[in-house]
């Protein structure tokens, strides 16, 4: 799964010849494909919080409002409901509004329960966190294509022939195929349904899902504790 291999499947679905290099090609063809592929990657990735994309950071907290290596350089947007206090076991809501926010700064009576902003680069937490304390949360990346070899993403576009794509092959393909025949004035209607449905179930895909008991709880789920028989002590 490189670039290569993605601009040399959109030729085959459009017609035109298999280059054998995209990046550094002087045909405008070929570039106007890599403009396409880069576009569809940026796209995609803004569109949903693929499992592929998501991180997690982990701070320490300082005595101090505004957290500021809170926040990673590869940051795009929070997955919801997911920062904790791991020291305190805190769940911590937010991020608030700006309105929310500061509504809290002109409280006389401190809040009890603890909130977070993101404003400029700084993550802001109240009350003022406690220093020592460590922090947790998950995050979509703006890094959606990595360099060969790679374990994660690490590159917000690609830049060599052979980097990889960490969103499937097969969207990227497929959102190329209609964005260039739209580009071209070609009918690309019939394109773009098949990528909607594929899209679709991808997303659907994406991670698992968890199981639904519409009867309630069964005798096998959810799983029940079990204690061994030996090799515990009292």
């Amino acid at each position: 799964m490189s670039l290569l291999t993605i601009v040399q499947a959109v030729s085959d679905r459009v017609g035109l010849v298999r280059p054998s290099a995209v990046i550094g090609s002087s045909d405008a063809q070929v570039r106007n494909l890599l403009g396409l592929v880069q576009q569809e990657g940026r796209d995609l990735a803004a569109r949903y919080n693929w499992s592929a994309l998501i991180k997690e950071k982990t701070f320490t907290a300082t005595a101090t409002a505004a957290q500021s290596s809170a926040i990673p350089t590869d940051f795009d947007r929070f997955v919801n409901g997911s920062m904790w206090n791991r020291t305190r076991d805190n769940y911590i809501q937010g991020p608030l509004s700006a309105q929310d926010w500061q509504a809290i700064q002109a409280t006389v009576a401190p809040s009890i329960i603890e909130a977070f902003r993101v404003r400029g680069s700084s993550l802001l937490i109240t009350p003022t966190p406690t220093a020592g304390d460590s922090y947790a949360y998950e995050y979509v990346s703006t890094f959606w294509a990595g360099v060969a070899a790679s374990t994660e993403p690490g590159l917000v576009e690609f830049t060599a022939d052979n980097d990889n794509g960490y969103i499937k092959e097969e969207l990227l393909t497929l959102g190329t195929v209609w964005r260039f025949q739209k580009a071209r004035g070609l009918d690309y209607g019939e394109s773009m349904q098949s990528y909607e449905i594929a899209v679709k179930r991808a997303i659907d895909r994406d991670g698992g899902a968890g199981v639904v008991m519409m009867g309630g709880p069964s005798e096998s789920w959810p799983p029940k504790a079990r204690i061994p028989e030996t090799g515990w002590t009292g």
